[in-house]
């Protein structure tokens, strides 16, 4: 198959003749008097429309040179006079916006100067299309039209329908149960297995590999992970992609390689894994030997799954000396092409059951004939036949040469190409640039619908819907015919924002958009040469890879429209390094590591995406304001600590990325002025305390994301003018004290995250005006007092009130809620259990689901499969001594469930007298929850041991957020729950053999950093806590960010070397706990603020320790004994508000200070 430039000529043509009738256009031309011009070059356009379609016929059918080259030329005129247009436009925006740019700067902005050289543009581009015409008709391109795909593709849009339901693993039933048996060990061996599965591309190994890998009986695993290797095969790599999925966060980069064999070898003890090597291509057999050995830590009965198309990798695998020893070789899963019937089941459109339609079948099923048995190319046509389901589009598609599909991948890719030909311009186009991205690439979905807008890709021409939403149907579409995959987050999103979704393009696919690209593309690798070498006078899209010459950048082809840097991280950029790349309409930087933006970026007039993430860049130059085009910034985990001042000329800007800018301290005043913005992502800027006032003028906003802006005490009032904001994220604002009355004025607001903001204590009766909220989530909201009384009326959907410690009840018009879906209850707020339980029963909302161990344990877990549960409680289970069937009954298939109660009642002797202490650890062994849990609570265990799985709960439920151990009176030490990733609450209750809490808590490198709430309550013999890995002073602190400490009747407990900073102490019959020597040097984000002390009254040593408390501005004393007198400490405090004492019936007298 001969690739070339005629494959995206059609495309790119008619793409710039609908910019020729664009309204906005239509004022820039009328602006420089070049209406005349324009309309000559959009009627010359029209006309050659008949010729594009037969030259694109003949060039894709019977690869006409004259054709591809007649192509080639017009494509060329498309380009210049896109080019043309977009500098005009370019021009009207800086002479409209002098005050923000030097003219001298800009001198050729000069109004005559313009219209000269402007002039002499057209000029050229007439002649040429004059040219074209002649030409045209010299290669008969004129004669009578054939039928073409051209009115579908015009109808395309029209007819959108989403994106499809995952595919079935239609064909290749066997395969997979015959890949289950063995690792499921279920013909009795207890072996571990490397199974390979061997295949063209297109075959389906993926998707087979995937049935496996999520079926759930496979959730028996203690670890699964899934790693995608491509002919990149780095074990660094390969390995850091296992420990980030078991673990939850990835290693470090520059981590070595014996460092991450240590962690891994920690993993996989004592474990029984599935691990997944999908598309391996690695055929030197040292490299696979030193990846199996790494692999052999795990126990009998794992296994892996290898993916590939080579049968020398299958053979290597195979025969590998070390496998012996630990793995099993079975013979490998050869996938060879499907059936006619096969095929046709995979593309069969969804509505062909309709009468009309039936007629189609006999067609359908002769092209799924002609897809030769390739499910890939089966189903990329089966979405194209759905949008054209007409009797002539598809003997179109039948009759197409380009379906003589040979045995091998070429011929797979004419299959692939036929459903590009099929694509609107405007989607082939942006498929044409994902090709821009490296094989195996995590793509991200919001970066890139930017691109294709920055690049003109994305037209509403009538101005009727967002380009953003428009993109988003794209990438539905490129999912729908697999052109695109979604991979699933590893780490849960925020419950307000959806997830970022992470796309990635199949291998075959990924050829196709390269040889759709053809001379499009250069793509340069700095290690192995060049891989695609796009002339450079043609070129227009340009990567760079593992670059580390500076002269690589130097080269920049002249006409090239995106540049991409990946992993040039010692490439040094020049700083003029873009200076003759002036059409440059997206630059990605984010994979070199300069320290400052090259010079030559800011002149780039027709830049509208800059991506300088990651980057060490203290300090951007104020010349950034000459980028009036840009549409898109990301500066995200940059060194930047100021923006310049004159940032609000950038007024085109409609989404900015400054996430992870720990160092920016302020916003200019002028940001205000960033009138077209839509996206601003401030999270994690942990030195920001306000927002300008000017904030409020940012009247196009839609998402804003505040989270973990520490310092952040306040929102402007002007944020109330906010009026298209839909989403607003808040979540750890530590010191954010209220949300303002004026919020009901936020009329489209959809969702509100406030997690843990942990001095908000009310919400005001405003924010039930906001009828459009869907979702609200104030948990950890540890000081949230009331609810609105009138919250009922909102049209709420989801409501979370978990950890929010000091709520005092439900409002009653709450329970008129009709549209609640589900409310998240207060952990450990006992008093409004109930009033949570009768909301769920009188709005009909799914409940929690209990069973009881009195009955048959077993066949109620497998009953419970049934219907989904999302909170489940297991009473009894001291009566559990039969565990046969819990095998097949196996909790963690119950995906849905988020929260878990697993509660034994041995009464109050001892648990020396429990001959059955064993059989509890046996039985918990058995109930291993599923992975997406967020909240476990044990309750009466007596066994001294965990269960394995409680061993390593970062592991197995990474995403846990809170978990309460109470009355495990056997139990001495407890698991690593300081390596839970996102563990946000403790709860420790009447465990009188914990003595200690120390370095097996946190493990060698688990860090608390989301933990808020620690909760303590009868730990009579707890005699010390270490908050540093060691206890030593001069460690990290490992619980930086506590928002509220609760301790009663815990007399012994010391922390050492320091206490937490928490922000809220409550603390009952607990003196040690306050700090005996301060806080010391320790870094730590909270500091304290409420301070609550009951029971006996604290001797005078407590009182003493107090005064390291100095910055609470609140002070609660209830129900001390023996208090007589107020304490002189009390004067330390001199941040003090409020002071409240209560039925304290000793006291005596109060101070005159």
């Amino acid at each position: 198959m001969s690739g070339g430039p005629d494959m995206i000529a059609s495309a790119v043509i008619q793409h710039v003749g609908s910019m020729l009738g664009d309204k906005a256009w239509e004022r820039i031309k009328l602006l420089w008097n070049f209406e005349n011009d324009a309309k000559e070059m959009k009627d010359k356009m029209f006309n050659l429309q008949v010729a594009l379609n037969n030259a694109e016929k003949r060039s894709q059918e019977s690869e006409d040179a004259l054709a591809r080259l007649w192509l080639k030329k017009y494509k060329s005129v498309a380009y210049d006079m896109e080019d043309t247009l977009d500098e005009l436009g370019a021009n009207a925006m800086i002479w409209r916006n002098s005050t923000c740019t030097a003219k001298f700067f800009f001198s050729s902005i000069n109004p005559l100067v313009v219209r000269i050289t402007i002039s002499d543009k057209m000029r050229n581009i007439r002649v040429m299309l004059d040219k074209i015409i002649e030409e045209q008709t010299k290669f008969r391109f004129l004669t009578l039209p054939t039928p073409t795909s051209q009115d579908s593709k015009k109808k395309w849009r029209e007819t959108f329908i989403g994106d499809r339901d995952e595919i079935e693993v239609i064909g290749r039933e066997r395969e997979k149960k015959d890949i289950l048996t063995k690792v499921l060990q279920k013909n009795g061996e207890k072996e571990s297995f490397i199974i390979p599965v061997v295949g063209l591309g297109g075959m389906g190994k993926t998707t087979l590999a995937k049935a496996v890998y999520t079926d759930k009986e496979t959730n028996m695993f203690d670890v699964k992970a899934w790693v995608h290797v491509s002919m990149d095969f780095q074990l660094n790599k390969i390995v850091s992609a296992i420990i980030s999925q078991v673990e939850g966060s990835t290693p470090a980069n520059d981590v070595d390689l014996q460092y991450l064999k240590s962690q891994l070898d920690r993993i996989l003890h004592g474990k029984i894994y599935l691990i997944v090597l999908d598309d391996l291509w690695e055929e030197e057999r040292s490299k696979l030997e030193d990846l199996m050995n790494m692999l052999q830590s795990g126990m009998k009965g794992s296994n892996i799954i290898v993916t590939t198309r080579s049968e020398k990798v299958v053979s290597l695998v195979s025969t590998t000396t070390i496998h012996s020893s630990y793995f099993q070789i079975v013979d490998p899963i050869k996938l060879e092409g499907m059936s006619i019937d096969e095929c046709w089941s995979i593309m069969k459109p969804r509505n062909l059951g309709n009468g009309q339609l039936t007629d189609l079948v006999d067609i359908g099923k002769d092209i799924a004939q002609r897809c030769s048995g390739v499910p890939l190319v089966a189903k990329a046509l089966g979405y194209v036949m759905q949008k054209q389901c007409t009797r002539e589009e598809w003997l179109e598609i039948k009759n197409s040469d380009i379906l003589d599909i040979k045995d091998d991948d070429k011929g797979i890719l004419k299959g692939l190409l036929l459903s590009y030909y099929h694509m609107p311009p405007q989607l082939q186009l942006c498929f044409m640039y994902c090709s821009i991205f490296p094989k195996n690439h995590d793509i991200d979905h919001d970066c890139l619908i930017q691109q294709w807008i920055a690049l003109g890709f994305i037209q509403d021409t009538n101005g009727e819907q967002p380009l953003q939403k428009i993109g988003r149907e794209y990438v539905n579409e490129f999912l729908g015919m697999s052109f695109l995959t979604n991979l699933t987050p590893t780490v849960p999103a925020s419950r307000s924002f959806e997830p970022t979704l992470r796309l990635r393009m199949h291998d075959m696919v990924h050829d196709l958009a390269r040889h759709v690209a053809g001379d499009e593309l250069s793509c340069t690798n700095g290690v192995a040469n060049s891989t695609t070498k796009g002339d450079k006078l043609i070129c227009h899209y340009q990567l760079l890879m593992n670059s580390n010459e500076s002269s690589s950048s130097k080269s920049l082809p002249p006409n090239v429209r995106a540049m991409h840097f990946r992993e040039c991280n010692k490439l040094h950029v020049p700083k003029q390094a873009f200076s003759h790349a002036l059409y440059l309409r997206v630059l990605d930087l984010s994979g070199c590591h300069v320290s400052e933006l090259p010079g030559s970026v800011c002149k780039l007039k027709l830049l509208r995406y800059l991506d300088a993430s990651n980057l060490p860049i203290p300090n951007f130059p104020k010349s950034l304001n000459r980028l009036l085009n840009l549409q898109t910034l990301i500066l995200s985990n940059t060194s930047l600590k100021a923006l310049p001042t004159n940032i609000g000329c950038l007024q085109k800007l409609q989404y900015f990325d400054l996430s992870g800018c720990v160092n920016l301290h302020e916003l200019p005043t002028s940001f205000g002025n960033l009138s077209a913005l839509l996206f601003l992502n401030l999270a994690s800027c942990h030195e920001l305390p306000t927002l300008p006032e000017s904030f409020g003028k940012l009247h196009k906003l839609q998402f804003l994301n505040l989270s973990d802006c520490y310092k952040l005490h306040s929102l402007p009032e002007s944020c109330c003018q906010l009026h298209d904001l839909t989403h607003l994220e808040l979540s750890d604002c530590h010191n954010l004290e209220k949300v303002q009355d004026c919020i009901d004025q936020l009329s489209k607001l959809e969702y509100l995250n406030m997690t843990s903001c942990s001095k908000v204590q009310m919400l005001p009766e405003s924010l039930c005006k906001l009828m459009m909220l869907k979702h609200l989530n104030l948990s950890f909201c540890v000081k949230l007092k009331h609810l609105p009384a009138s919250i009922g009326v909102l049209q709420l959907q989801r409501l979370d009130l978990e950890g929010c410690f000091f709520l005092d009840g439900l409002p009653d018009s709450i329970f008129n809620m009709s549209t609640l879906v589900h409310v998240e209850r207060a952990i450990f707020g006992l008093y409004i259990h109930s009033k949570v339980d009768k909301l769920r029963e009188q709005l009909n909302l799914k409940r929690s689901c209990e069973l009881d161990g009195r009955g048959d344990l077993w066949s109620q877990i497998l009953e419970l499969e049934k219907t989904p549960c999302l909170e489940l409680e297991i009473k009894g289970l001291q009566n559990v001594k039969n565990l046969e069937g819990a095998d097949q009954a196996k909790l963690l298939n119950n995906s849905n469930l988020r929260r878990l109660a697993l509660s034994w009642e041995h009464g109050e002797s001892s648990m020396v007298e429990h001959a059955d202490a064993s059989v509890d650890k046996s039985v918990l062994e058995k109930l291993v929850p599923p992975r997406n849990l967020q909240h476990l609570h044990l309750d009466g265990y007596m066994s001294i041991d965990f269960s394995r799985w409680m061993l390593d709960l970062p592991s197995y439920l990474p995403h846990l957020t809170t978990i309460g151990l109470t009355k495990l009176k056997g139990c001495s030490h407890l698991p690593p729950l300081g390596r839970l990733p996102n563990l946000r609450a403790l709860f420790l209750d009447t465990m009188p053999n914990l003595k200690s809490v120390g370095r097996e808590f946190y493990g060698d490198y688990g860090s608390c950093w989301k933990l808020r709430m620690i909760l303590m309550e009868g730990m009579d013999n707890l005699e010390g806590w270490w908050t540093t890995r060691t206890s030593n002073e001069d460690e990290e602190f490992l619980i930086p960010n506590l928002h509220l400490l609760f301790a009663s009747n815990c007399p012994k407990l010391k922390f050492l070397p320091y206490p937490p900073r928490s922000m809220t102490w409550m603390v009952n019959n607990s003196d040690h706990v306050l700090p005996e020597h301060g806080f010391g040097n320790l870094s730590s984000i909270t500091s304290p603020y409420y301070l609550f002390i009951a029971g006996t009254s604290p001797s005078p040593e407590a009182w003493h320790r107090a005064r390291y408390l100095c910055s609470i501005e609140n002070l609660a004393l209830g129900s001390l004994t023996g208090l007589t007198t107020l304490p002189e400490v009390i004067r330390c405090f001199i941040s003090l508000r409020v002071f409240l004492v209560e039925d304290c019936d000793d006291l005596e007298t109060l101070p005159e200070w």
